[in-house]
């Protein structure tokens, strides 16, 4: 699903009506009656209900005064609250307001108005319709005084189509914003619905069908938002009947050090269960004992020691593991020893496999930047980064303050500087790629801020991968070997959605705290199989 800007949603506004004859007033019309059909979904009968809806002096004030006349209609008592003159309105919200006035109770918004600072008679559901998408300033009176009113009501809160005062380009809050329980957006998603802090104001996102198809005007964006529906189409290749181990990869894991010994374990685990056949963790000689004794599937391979972590003569046997190996994962529990530190860089400048980088290896990548000169530019031989944002801060030699005040600029950097397909972890973690497209996650919650996460990611993707490169490997043509083999950022992508799920899923089972990696890997198999089956696209239809 695309993610739009204003800007692209004005032009596509515009298209609408002036190329396809679609009425603004009919588009109000169906977005306020989508708004109403999800307060109906998500609360039931709202007969004899106590509603506000606030109702701005743009076009967002035009889509309250529909749903207003809506929940009139459902039964609900309703009342439109009005910021600014109704004589200033815009044409189309205008003629909806000369609608509303005549069924329902409208009426200049006050603090005291109908009874929104007392508890006899309080709303008991509110409808946000003060300030629309191209909003980028701080809220100024009476709409700031009006957004503190609501955050004070003890009442759910539906946004529509943006929470008033947050930035719809760049999630920012300059000011007073709603915190919104549910927001209903039209269209598409807008980019700001998915920055913070804005999108700690956005609630549960709805995004509504307002009666044009608008693909037909083919919008052009490089950012999308995952669904469930497109891994179904562009996503792991269902099994054959005949097949073996060997058709679905072998992920060399390069991973742990003395005393860490849980995140090469979680890795291998986590590649397992995402479907890789074969996996080989390679550690330091002195930690294989105790990896080992902690794994029945996967096999281990110690390496020259020193101190505990990878010396520099491990070197040899992991570039000659890797001549057998379809993926190489590196760098949970290594440690930046000097040794391992040298190992790591001649991997990421010498071995021509799929690679990737986390944690140790993202911070021995850090030390010497410009070692990515010194990888081959080869389509078979992809680089995956998967930072938080302190890793992403050493890499670009910045901050972690201006990683998060531009995710977006800070993934892509990234992902040039490095010609890598970059996961930059967090709450909607993104996915970039070299040509400057962006995806944005949905799936994963809370409950999985715990520790070892990463290194379950760093499984998955390894796992993924190895299933979409194996058996291409030795293609004689790229063409070839692009046509049978998933795209770096797909597989980027598809780990992602799926880790999250498997967490959303655990959530379910066990509830939102105390999750921990472990549950998140064993329901894996659930994740990739509700990928893959058909109730995925009514899922995504339903949404």
């Amino acid at each position: 699903m695309k993610v739009v800007t204003t800007e692209l949603i004005r032009v596509l506004d515009w298209r609408a009506t002036g190329e396809f004859g679609i009425p603004g007033v009919t588009l109000m019309e169906n977005a306020g009656r989508a708004v109403v059909e999800t307060i109906l979904r998500e609360y039931g009968s709202v007969r004899a209900r106590r509603i506000a809806v606030f109702c701005g002096s743009g076009n967002n004030g035009g889509d309250g005064f529909v749903i207003a006349r809506y929940l009139h209609l459902a039964g609900a008592n309703v009342a439109a609250l009005t910021l600014g003159s109704p004589d200033a309105l815009p044409h189309d919200a205008r003629v909806q307001y000369e609608i509303a006035r005549k069924t329902l109770a409208c009426m200049p918004y006050s603090r005291e108005s109908w009874g929104l600072t007392g508890r006899d008679g309080s709303p008991t559901l509110i409808v946000d319709a003060l300030l629309g998408t191209g909003v980028k300033d701080a809220p100024r009176e009476p709409c700031r005084e009006a957004i503190d009113v609501i955050n004070a009501a003890n009442a759910p809160v539906i946004a529509v189509d943006i929470p008033s005062g947050v930035n719809a380009d760049t999630g920012a809050t300059p000011g007073a914003a709603v915190r919104a329980t549910h927001t209903v957006t039209f269209a598409y998603p807008k980019l700001g619905l998915l920055l913070f802090p804005g999108a700690e104001h956005v609630g549960k996102l709805h995004i509504a069908d307002i009666g044009f198809d608008w693909r037909l005007l083919e919008a052009e964006t490089p950012y999308r938002l995952l669904t469930p529906g497109e891994f179904r189409a562009n996503g792991l290749k269902p099994r054959q009947a005949e097949s073996n181990k060997g058709d679905y990869g072998h992920v060399a894991i390069v991973a742990g050090s003395r005393g860490m010994a849980g995140a090469p374990c979680l890795v291998a685990r986590a590649c397992q269960r995402a479907g890789a056949g074969l996996v080989t963790l390679l550690m330091p000689a002195s930690a294989q004992p105790s990896v080992a004794a902690k794994l029945d599937e996967q096999m281990t391979l110690p390496l020259a020691d020193e101190d505990g972590a990878l010396a520099e003569a491990s070197f040899d046997a992991i570039a000659e593991f890797a001549e057998k190996a379809t993926v190489l994962c590196v760098g949970p529990g290594l440690t930046t020893s000097p040794a391992a530190v040298a190992v790591v860089q001649r991997v990421i400048a010498e071995i021509a496999r799929p690679l990737v980088l986390d944690a140790d290896g993202l911070n021995a990548l850090a030390l010497k930047p410009d070692l990515i000169e010194r990888r081959a530019d080869n389509p078979r031989a992809p680089l995956l980064l998967t930072p938080h944002p302190g890793e992403a801060a050493r890499l670009l030699g910045t901050s972690v303050a201006e990683v998060q005040s531009n995710r977006i600029q800070a993934a892509l950097d990234l992902a040039r500087r490095f010609r890598a397909v970059v996961i930059l972890k967090g709450r909607y973690s993104l996915i970039a790629d070299p040509e400057g497209r962006v995806a944005f996650n949905t799936t994963g919650n809370p409950g999985m801020a715990t520790g070892g996460m990463g290194d379950t990611l760093t499984g998955i993707l390894g796992g993924i991968l190895s299933q979409g490169v194996a058996p291409g490997k030795n293609a004689a043509e790229d063409a070839e070997y692009r046509a049978r083999t998933l795209a770096p950022a797909q597989a980027g992508a598809l780990a992602v959605y799926a880790h999250g799920l498997a967490g959303d899923l655990a959530a379910q089972d066990l509830g939102p705290v105390g999750i921990v990696a472990t549950d998140v890997i064993e329901r894996l198999p659930r994740a990739l199989a509700r990928l893959q089956a058909s109730e995925a696209r009514e899922e995504e239809e339903a949404a």
